[in-house]
């Protein structure tokens, strides 16, 4: 083979493994699978305030939406919940 020859087989051989590589790459930022429809938030009663504390650093977080159960996340640990009923 000459070496025109092989110089194009590299370049079809180098851009298809990127083109594999980018696919892969975007699959893994893809949080949820496509055409599936995310849960409605559940909105808290308006005299209950949710509230997280990070138990590490102090820092509260006021949850206004509910998108999961989980507990959020703050200095690598799960936070604490708090709930306050506001007074009338």
């Amino acid at each position: 083979m000459n070496a025109a020859l092989r110089a194009i087989i590299a370049i079809v051989a180098a851009l298809a493994i990127a083109w594999i590589g980018w696919g892969m790459f975007r699959s893994l930022l893809r949080r949820t699978p496509r055409n599936v429809p995310l849960p409605e938030p559940e909105a808290t009663p308006s005299d209950v305030r949710i509230t997280y504390r990070c138990e590490e650093c102090g820092t509260e977080l006021l949850l206004v939406r509910k998108g999961s159960e989980a507990p959020p996340r703050h200095c690598g640990e799960a936070m604490i919940r708090r709930e306050e009923v506001e007074a009338g």
